[in-house]
């Protein structure tokens, strides 16, 4: 099982900044499977809409043509309420399909690459650009590993910078919508939200 480290914010219309964590180019025994390799986790209130909480997991580094998502493997956003509640929102995959479950009868299923909508969720599934930034060469500048390249600096190189090292990559993806009321208690407006996946049956 592969776990990112826990976001903790207040599920309110204050919350303006968007959470995430990144973990890119693991070893080889964790990428020896990159359908169940986390890169990034993102969360933040729906824009428009601060009723509702937008979940990112993207898998697969370097994703090419083909790259699907593991049909023996769980892909869980866990959510703690302030409560002390745990909530989990399961995703599976069979073949061209993919089915998100909170419980309680919330929960949405579709085709790989469409939005499918259900009772207070939304999800969709599917290979995109990969969105996280990163300027290696810059990195490696500012370690003392390659003096020749510029200044970290999160402009392309037409712009005086290295450029996005990830530019032109693809990840597997699955993007959840909720709604808040499902998880959030009314007194105390707090979740700790992170994701996994794990190989189904343990």
């Amino acid at each position: 099982m592969k776990q990112l480290q826990r976001l903790t914010f207040a599920a309110v219309a204050c919350f303006a900044m968007p959470a995430l964590a990144a973990d890119h180019l693991d070893s080889p025994a964790v990428t020896a499977d990159g359908s169940t390799d986390i890169l990034d986790f993102y969360a933040f209130m729906t824009p428009g809409d601060d009723s509702k909480l937008t979940m990112i997991m993207t898998v697969s580094p370097f994703a090419e043509a083909g790259a699907t998502f593991s049909d023996a493997a769980d892909y869980t956003f866990w959510l703690a309420a302030g409560d002390d509640s745990l909530y989990a929102v399961n995703c599976t995959f069979t073949g061209e399909t993919f089915n998100c479950d909170a419980g309680n009868g919330i929960a949405a299923s579709g085709n790989i690459g469409m939005r499918a909508d259900g009772d207070l969720i939304s999800a969709w599934a599917g290979m995109a650009d990969d969105p996280f930034f990163f300027d290696l060469l810059g990195f490696q500048n500012a370690v003392g590993a390659n003096d020749d390249a510029k200044p970290f600096c999160f402009v392309d190189a037409d712009g005086g910078g290295n450029g996005d090292t990830f530019a032109g990559s693809n990840v597997n993806g699955i993007v959840i919508e909720v709604g808040t009321a499902a998880f959030v208690p009314d007194d105390d407006p707090v979740l700790s939200v992170w994701v996994t996946t794990s190989r189904q049956g343990g």
